[in-house]
């Protein structure tokens, strides 16, 4: 079904609302946009599988209604993108939801498995990615292309329900309300703070003080900019130039166009605020300039890292799940480093939720030698008490 109309909108919400799981996805363009350009929603349940136009249909907020409705399950795949779109639509974060790929992961069947491979495994279907390249926002949409969206809703359900019966099997739904809490916290929506945008130019550290702090106010002024245009930043101004700007210091509109990369007609239209934001840069206190992050130069003790990287293999495989799920190798690093700089590592992340009963605590007694790896009988790596103790 393909919803072009409110009148045909109001019917699949008459459809829709007695369900009380339903699958959702988007489709979207954002190559030029700050933004993501919405354009369609799919959605299934109870046998009721469409697409709903948002560019053809002026309100959908009856639609919005039922997506926001917290006693309705929301199924995604990767959800973080199609979340983002829909909080923003409706302002409000969207409550509960369940993301496949985050499921997937955590029963083993691997770690950002794709929807098209998830589906085979499922269902034993091979879809069509036929459509990954469309324009999305453009009209009129071919029927192979609504069919393609379609397929990504209509799919979604039996995959949940499959991973929803491996996860009661394995007796991992504690582990997968834990993931989920993440995306339903309002914060992990929040637009980029401008003020911190400054640390991502590049070579931005050859700065001096001075030039740092207006580095920080053109940075903001061009994320604000990009966000009230509904463009990239990089459209705005590029990189090198702004950093030329920080670096020069120009004291005339009029120098700004000797900037090489910064457009005259981007002088002419933003001219006053970028000699404000020069201005506004070098008023600010040296004490209230932002300091730059320290490299992460620090280096833990020899093979530390590397015995506990082997001991999370080991234990991936006793759990069947991927090595990286239980703890890629930054977070090793960031886990000895707070163990030997003896930092609170009860906030550490492998010390949340279920990660600290199945491996957190375990990496802390190899740390803490209350624990030692050995080759057991059986020919397999195991931990038991030291002797340190």
């Amino acid at each position: 079904m393909y919803v072009t109309t409110e009148e045909d909108l109001a019917v699949l919400c008459e459809k829709l609302k007695s369900c009380e799981v339903i699958s959702l996805d988007t489709e979207f363009v954002r190559e030029r946009t700050y933004f993501h350009r919405l354009g369609l929603i799919q959605v299934a349940g109870d046998g009721v599988c469409a697409a709903v136009d948002p560019i053809l249909i002026a309100d959908i907020g009856p639609f919005l209604d039922i997506i926001t409705n917290p006693k309705v399950l929301k199924i995604f795949h990767a959800a973080r993108q199609d979340l983002e779109i829909l909080v923003r639509l409706t302002g409000q974060v969207i409550t509960p939801v369940f993301d496949t790929q985050v499921a997937a992961a955590l029963v083993g069947w691997g770690a950002q498995i794709s929807f098209a491979k998830i589906v085979q495994k499922v269902t034993g279907k091979k879809i069509s990615k036929a459509e990954t390249y469309t324009d999305w926002c453009r009209r009129p949409l071919r029927q192979s292309q609504i069919d393609y969206a379609l397929d990504d809703a209509r799919f979604l359900l039996p995959v949940y329900e499959k991973l929803g019966q491996v996860l009661k099997k394995m007796n991992r739904h504690e582990w997968i309300q834990a993931e989920f809490a993440s995306l339903e916290k309002p914060q992990v929506y929040d637009l980029p703070d401008p003020r911190r945008q400054f640390l991502k130019i590049k070579n931005v550290r050859g700065l001096r003080r001075k030039n740092l702090a207006v580095m920080v106010e053109l940075a903001a002024w061009r994320e604000e900019e990009a966000i009230k245009r509904d463009c990239l930043p990089k459209s705005v101004v590029r990189d090198e130039p702004l950093l030329e700007i920080a670096r020069s210091l120009p004291k005339t509109q009029d120098s700004l166009a000797e900037v090489r990369g910064f457009h005259r007609k981007e002088v002419s239209k933003s001219g006053p605020a970028i000699m404000q934001a020069i201005k506004n840069g070098l008023a600010i206190p040296e004490d209230e300039i932002p300091e730059l992050p320290e490299f992460d130069g620090y280096s833990t003790g020899k093979g530390v890292e590397e015995l506990l990287a082997a001991y999370i293999q080991i234990r991936s495989e006793e759990l069947k799940i991927e090595p990286s799920v239980l703890a890629h190798r930054k977070r090793i690093h960031d886990f000895v480093k707070c163990f030997e700089q003896k930092d609170n590592m009860d906030e550490h992340f492998l010390m949340q939720g279920w990660r600290k009963e199945y491996v957190g605590d375990l990496l802390m007694s190899i740390l803490d030698g209350s624990k030692a790896m050995v080759i057991g009988e059986n020919g397999k790596v195991q931990l038991i008490p030291s002797g340190n103790q």
